[in-house]
């Protein structure tokens, strides 16, 4: 029996940002209205600023966290230490906590019962940089060294990006993903797309992520 046959309501999830481009292809996933691709998006091959903000996330706080495995993933030594891991990456915060995404198209892990795991993905916005002039548009939005050439990427930068505090991990030149406070996100999405025209930054569908990031293996 289906959920509107038996009454009950679909799941229903809303992006907390939204782009001016017409979706050439979308997909219902988990409540999600997911945009793969937008119209005109294959002629162009600029910068584009991807919607991941579906993606789940989650954090991890324990005073111990160094020696813990978060649904079973190694923690980063340092601070600022990114491990990625097939789908899930994990992010070192500080001294007791992580961050882990899920941005792969890999198996969606469900969240873990044990104490101090808490899902953030309702709560946050997700963006990613995708593409060739992702360094030209970021430097019009912050002065954080987001490709510091000493640090091995992938590699997690926490500060403000037009003054909206972020952590911001760095995959490649061609490949950045930040997360922000979900009420930032709608105004903040307008005013990246604004700055960033001048090094063509465009709205793209989660397809131009998915190939960036599947590229990003050699990461692991």
């Amino acid at each position: 029996m289906t959920p509107q046959a038996s009454g009950r309501p679909r799941a229903f999830r809303r992006s907390p940002c939204s782009f001016d481009s017409k979706p050439a292809e979308t997909e219902l996933r988990g409540g999600w209205t997911v945009v793969l691709r937008y119209e005109g998006e294959d002629g162009h091959p600029g910068p584009r600023l991807v919607d991941l903000s579906h993606r789940r996330r989650w954090d991890f706080q324990d005073s111990g966290v160094a020696a813990l495995r978060p649904m079973g993933l190694a923690v980063p030594e340092r601070f600022g230490e990114v491990g990625a891991h097939g789908p899930l990456v994990i992010n070192r915060m500080n001294r007791t906590q992580v961050a882990i995404w899920h941005l792969g198209t890999g198996p969606l892990p469900d969240t873990p019962e044990e104490t101090g795991f808490t899902e953030t993905t309702d709560g946050h916005c997700l963006l990613a940089f995708v593409g060739d002039g992702v360094p030209e548009v970021l430097e019009h939005l912050t002065a954080l060294d987001l490709f510091d050439p000493a640090r091995a990427a992938p590699f997690l930068t926490q500060g403000p990006v037009l003054h909206v505090p972020c952590q911001v991990v760095t995959f490649a030149p061609d490949l950045v993903v930040m997360t922000l406070a979900r009420g930032y996100g709608k105004t903040f999405a307008e005013a990246v797309l604004a700055s960033g025209a001048i090094a063509g930054l465009r709205p793209g569908g989660e397809r131009v992520f998915q190939r960036a990031f599947a590229e990003g293996k050699r990461f692991s």
